[in-house]
């Protein structure tokens, strides 16, 4: 018998707390930050299998992609920015930070994206209207972070390195533009493409690791331990 998302006949599907630094704020000692790495890491990886789940109805979908909207950036910066690349928190934050970005300044980044157009493999991938408009990148950006909880993962992972890659190379043009007049604005801006180029491709090597059965809801090494 298949599933279908939503199916679950009326029983109301639970969606995951994201409450970890709140829980240990309030234990004796204060703040374990190996402990809130590890919950925060562990986290992530429940709102991907939520949303993967074939249970999981329309509802919950909507709620993980807007997420930002329920728990706020400032709190997924701090359960995530610093987490290592290659893990579901990693992944998680930079596209949220993706998302957040296009739509804040929309039509700066529709602007980059169609500077970017020679990167034309990368463009096919993104999936991304031609010429697209802040409000198709917007809706572009939706579709990936859809993809996450009701799709390939890896796929969308790599839909999302593939966008990164296209406005960083947008970027890039803009700031050789900007060089002759405004030189201190064209190194800010090669610098945000080559963070951009660097999320690019921490979410390809996210998209390899997961599936390769490798992408970690946490790196031991790397956990904070002060």
């Amino acid at each position: 018998m298949s599933l279908q998302r939503g199916s679950s006949a009326g029983i109301q599907y639970h969606r995951p707390k994201l409450t970890p630094l709140e829980e240990f704020e309030h234990r004796s000692g204060g703040i374990d930050p190996a402990e809130v790495f590890s919950a925060a890491q562990i986290i992530a990886a429940k709102l991907v299998a939520t949303g993967q789940d074939p249970d999981a109805d329309d509802a919950t979908v909507d709620w993980l992609v807007d997420l930002v909207a329920d728990v706020g950036l400032d709190t997924m910066a701090r359960m995530w920015a610093d987490a290592p690349a290659v893990t579901y928190g990693g992944a998680l934050w930079r596209l949220y930070a993706l998302q957040q970005a296009t739509q804040r300044d929309g039509d700066r980044w529709a602007a980059w994206y169609r500077a970017g157009y020679e990167a034309y493999v990368s463009r096919v991938i993104a999936g991304a209207s031609e010429p697209p408009q802040a409000r198709d990148l917007q809706s572009l950006i939706t579709k990936i972070l859809t993809g996450v909880y009701a799709g390939d993962f890896a796929i969308a992972l790599e839909r999302g390195g593939a966008y990164a890659r296209v406005i960083a190379a947008g970027q890039h043009q803009h700031a050789e533009q900007l060089e002759d007049h405004n030189p201190a604005a064209a190194a800010a801006l090669e610098h945000r493409s080559t963070k951009l180029q660097r999320t690019a491709t921490e979410l390809e090597l996210c998209a390899a690791a997961w599936r390769q059965g490798r992408l970690q809801t946490e790196t031991a090494e790397r956990r904070p331990t002060n």
